[in-house]
C-alpha cells in the first residue's frame, strides 16, 4: 500500500461533477496576456518534478513547505510541523493568550533528526500531503502530514538509527506497554508516546536526546498524551487507546459532496491508511456537532485520549476511515428571503432610479485595481437586480448597460490593470500583481482571488439573469469562465488548468485567503462575508448557466463556510466555548482567523468598525446565511451599538447599522435613515432593500 497522498481529490460520489470548461486558458486570452510568475514553480526546490507541470495549489495548509526556505510551520492540527534542512521538528503548541489574540507558542517539542536530506513535497490531496526526505535520488524518510492525525509518523524507507531529541529534558521513559513503545515523561509536564513499527528499542541519549537501539525500518510514530493544557483523567487508558490505532497509519483522503436530500448536503472525507485497523484522528469544534457515529464502518468518539488543545478551540478524537457530516442548506438566491411589501417597492423605485442615474458614464474614472473594481460592477447589478424585482425596467436596463461598459474590457483585457494567465502557478492575475507582489492587495501572488473574482462573477451572474444574451456571446462565456475556474475548479484532473478549488480547506471548513508569502501563523482569512459572497455569486452562476451538478457543490461549500463563520469568526454565536475568556470577554467577533492565531485586528486597521464591518460586507440575500437574530439581538447592546456610534465615517456605520435589520427593521430604518453616504460596494437602494427583505 502506498505511504503517500495520491494527487486525487473527490471521492466516488463527487466524480460525476462536470468541468465548468477544459477550454486553455492561453488560448482564449491570447499570447501576451500570458506570463510567468517571478515566483517560479519551476525552479521551486521544495517541489518534487513530478509535480511541476500540474496546476499546484497556492493557498492550502501547507503553503509554507514551498515557500522561500520551506521552513515555517504548517498546521496539521492538532500539531505543527516545520521541515527543516536536516530534521522535522514537531510541536504540540501552548496557548498565549491575550485581549487581543489567542496564539499558539511553538516549541521543538521533538526533532526527528535526518542529516544529510533534502525534502521536498511529493504529493497533496484535499487533506493530506506528503514530504519525503531524499539522501541523493533513493527516499530516505517520508512524512505523511495529514490534517487532524493523532500522531506525527515519519516512514523510514531506508534503514537507519532513530535519532529524536527535545527542547525540553527527559524525565522518565516507560517501556512496559510492549516493544517498540516508549512512554516518554518531559519537564514542561507533557507525556508522549513513540512507536516503532519494527518494535525497535529505544534508550535515552543525554538528558533530552532519544535513540534507537540499532537501525530501523517502517514507522516511527509520536502522539501526545498529556501536558498541561491538554490534561486526561487517565493516562494508562489514554496510552492504550493511542496503541491500539498504532498500525493504522493515515497518508491521504479523497473529500466528497453530495445531495442526501432536499436541501441537504452530505460531505464526506474517506481517510486513506497503510497498516490495519482504524485511524485516529482528531475533529475541530465543527465536525464535534455533526459528525455521523456509526459501527458500520466504524466512526466513534474516543474520549479516553486528550481533548487536544488548539487555537480555534478544543480537539476531540473520533476513531474512524470515514466522516460524515450533513449541511442543512438554507434558502437563498437574487431575492431576498422576505418578499417586498408595495411599500417598500414604492420607496425601492425612488431610491434605485437615483442610484443607476449615478453611475459613471466613463469606465475610465472606476477603480483599476480588481478589489475595487470587482465592487463597483457587483454594485451596479446589484442596482440592476433591486430594479428589476420592483419593475423599474428603465432604470434596470441602464444599470445593466453601464456593467456590460465596464465589465468586457477587463474580460478582454483592453482595461489599465488587465489580467494575465500566470503559466507557474495556473492562475489568473492582474498585471500590477504580476509586476509587483504587493500591488492589489498581493494579487499577483494569489492573495484574496475568491474575494476579488468572487464579484465579478456575481455581476457575471446577474447579467446572466436579466439579459441571457450576454453570455451566449462565445468570448464573454468563455472569460467568465476562466474567472470561475481560477477559484472554484472542481475537477483539476479534467481541467488541468487551475488547481482544485483554490482558497476553500476542506478539513477546517473554511476559506484562507493569503497566497504565496509566507507567515509564521500559516494560513489566514479576514472577511468570511466576502469568501461568502464568492461561493454565492458561484453558485448563482451555475444555476443561471445550466451547471447544476456544479451548483449543488457550490451551494454546500457556501453553507459550509457560513456555518465555520459563524463558529470560529462569531464570538458567542453557534458555541461560546472555543476561545479563553481573557480575549472572548471584550469582542463578539474575531478579525483574522490563522491557521494557529485568533487576531482582534484587519490588515488596514484597528478600528473596531473596521474588523467588525469586514465581516458583514457585501450585503446581498446571501448574508441571511451569517447574521441571525439570536447573535445580532445579543451583541447589538453589549458591542455593535457603540462600534457604531463611534465609527469615523458613515460609511462603515452603515455597515453595522445594517446587521440589526435581523433584529428589528424599524429600527435599522430609522438608524439609516440618516445615512447619506455608503461603502464603494454598496448603494441606498440595496441598503434598503437589505432591511425591508433580512429575514
Amino acid at each position: 500500500m502506498s505511504f503517500s497522498a495520491t494527487n486525487e481529490f473527490l471521492s466516488s460520489d463527487s466524480q460525476s461533477v462536470q468541468a465548468w470548461s477544459t477550454a486553455d486558458p492561453r488560448a482564449i486570452m491570447g499570447a501576451s496576456r500570458v506570463a510567468a510568475n517571478s515566483q517560479s514553480v519551476s525552479a521551486n526546490r521544495f517541489l518534487h518534478d513530478s509535480l511541476k507541470p500540474k496546476a499546484v495549489p497556492t493557498s492550502v495548509w501547507w503553503q509554507n513547505l514551498v515557500l522561500a526556505a520551506g521552513d515555517q510551520p504548517v498546521v496539521t492540527s492538532p500539531y505543527m510541523v516545520r521541515c527543516l534542512e536536516d530534521a522535522v521538528s514537531v510541536c504540540a503548541p501552548t496557548p498565549l493568550v491575550h485581549e487581543k489574540y489567542v496564539a499558539s507558542v511553538w516549541h521543538d517539542d521533538w526533532k526527528v533528526h535526518l542529516a544529510g536530506c533534502q525534502h521536498q513535497v511529493v504529493a497533496y490531496d484535499p487533506v493530506a500531503v506528503t514530504v519525503v526526505y531524499f539522501a541523493g535520488e533513493q527516499a530516505a524518510v517520508t512524512m505523511p502530514l495529514v490534517r487532524g492525525s493523532a500522531f506525527m509518523t515519519a516512514v523510514f524507507d531506508l534503514p537507519q538509527q532513530l535519532r529524536l531529541s527535545t527542547t525540553h529534558a527527559i524525565l522518565k521513559i516507560d517501556l512496559s506497554f510492549g516493544d517498540g513503545a516508549a512512554v516518554v515523561y518531559l519537564n514542561n509536564g507533557s507525556v508522549w508516546l513513540i512507536c516503532c513499527e519494527d518494535n525497535a528499542g529505544l534508550q535515552q541519549s543525554g538528558v533530552s536526546g532519544l535513540e534507537s537501539c540499532g537501525n530501523i525500518c517502517g514507522a516511527v510514530r509520536l502522539a501526545l498524551v498529556s501536558s498541561s493544557c491538554s490534561p486526561v483523567d487517565d493516562e494508562k487508558a489514554a496510552v492504550e487507546a493511542l496503541l491500539i490505532a498504532r498500525d493504522a497509519v493515515p497518508v491521504g483522503g479523497l473529500v466528497g459532496v453530495a445531495g442526501r436530500a432536499e436541501n441537504t448536503a452530505l460531505f464526506t472525507i474517506n481517510w486513506r491508511v497503510r497498516g490495519s485497523g482504524l485511524p485516529l484522528m482528531y475533529a475541530l469544534p465543527h465536525h464535534q456537532t455533526c459528525l455521523e457515529m456509526s459501527e458500520d464502518p466504524g466512526c466513534f468518539w474516543v474520549d479516553s485520549v486528550a481533548a487536544q488543545w488548539s487555537s480555534r478551540g478544543r480537539m476531540r478524537a473520533v476513531a474512524g476511515l470515514q466522516w460524515r457530516w450533513n449541511e442543512d442548506m438554507e434558502p437563498v438566491g437574487f431575492a431576498g428571503p422576505t418578499p417586498l411589501s408595495d411599500e417598500h417597492k414604492d420607496t425601492l423605485r425612488r431610491l434605485v432610479a437615483v442610484d443607476a442615474q449615478s453611475l459613471d458614464d466613463n469606465a475610465k474614472n472606476l477603480p483599476q485595481d480588481p478589489y475595487f473594481f470587482g465592487k463597483a460592477v457587483a454594485r451596479a447589478m446589484r442596482i440592476a437586480l433591486i430594479a428589476d424585482e420592483v419593475g423599474d425596467i428603465q432604470s434596470r436596463d441602464r444599470a445593466i448597460d453601464h456593467a456590460v461598459n465596464w465589465l468586457e474590457p477587463w474580460l478582454n483585457g483592453t482595461n489599465t490593470d488587465y489580467l494575465v494567465y500566470d503559466s507557474e502557478w495556473s492562475g489568473v492575475i492582474s498585471n500590477a500583481g504580476l509586476l509587483d507582489p504587493m500591488a492589489d492587495f498581493g494579487q499577483g501572488l494569489y492573495n484574496d482571488h475568491h474575494f476579488h473574482y468572487g464579484y465579478f462573477i456575481y455581476a457575471a451572474a446577474a447579467l446572466v439573469k436579466l439579459r441571457p444574451g450576454w453570455v451566449q456571446q462565445q468570448q464573454n462565456k468563455e472569460a467568465v469562465d476562466i474567472l470561475v475556474r481560477d477559484y472554484f475548479n472542481l475537477t483539476p484532473s479534467v481541467d488541468t488548468h487551475f488547481p482544485f478549488i483554490r482558497c476553500f480547506d476542506f478539513f477546517d471548513g473554511h476559506s484562507y485567503a493569503n497566497g504565496l508569502f509566507e507567515f509564521a501563523d500559516s494560513r489566514n482569512q479576514e472577511s468570511t462575508s466576502e469568501a461568502i459572497n464568492s461561493y454565492y455569486a458561484t453558485y448563482l452562476y451555475a444555476t443561471v448557466t445550466g451547471r447544476l451538478d456544479i451548483a449543488l457543490y457550490a451551494r454546500a461549500i457556501l453553507q459550509l463556510e457560513a456555518r465555520t463563520s459563524r463558529v470560529y469568526w462569531h464570538l458567542g454565536d453557534l458555541t461560546d466555548s472555543i476561545y479563553p475568556e481573557e480575549y472572548a470577554q471584550s469582542k463578539a467577533v474575531v478579525g483574522i482567523l490563522w491557521s494557529s492565531k485568533a487576531d482582534y485586528a484587519t490588515w488596514f486597521g484597528d478600528n473596531p468598525e473596521f474588523i467588525y464591518g469586514i465581516q458583514f460586507l457585501p450585503y446581498t440575500p446571501a448574508m441571511a446565511l451569517l447574521l441571525k437574530r439570536k447573535w445580532v439581538a445579543d451583541i447589538w447592546p453589549r458591542f455593535l451599538e457603540t462600534v457604531a456610534d463611534n465609527s469615523q465615517t458613515e460609511s462603515w456605520r452603515e455597515i453595522i447599522h445594517l446587521t440589526y435589520a435581523v433584529v428589528d427593521k424599524t429600527k435599522t430604518f430609522e438608524l439609516n435613515s440618516k445615512i447619506t453616504s455608503h461603502d464603494d460596494g454598496n448603494s441606498a437602494s440595496n441598503s434598503y432593500y437589505w432591511i425591508a427583505t433580512a429575514p
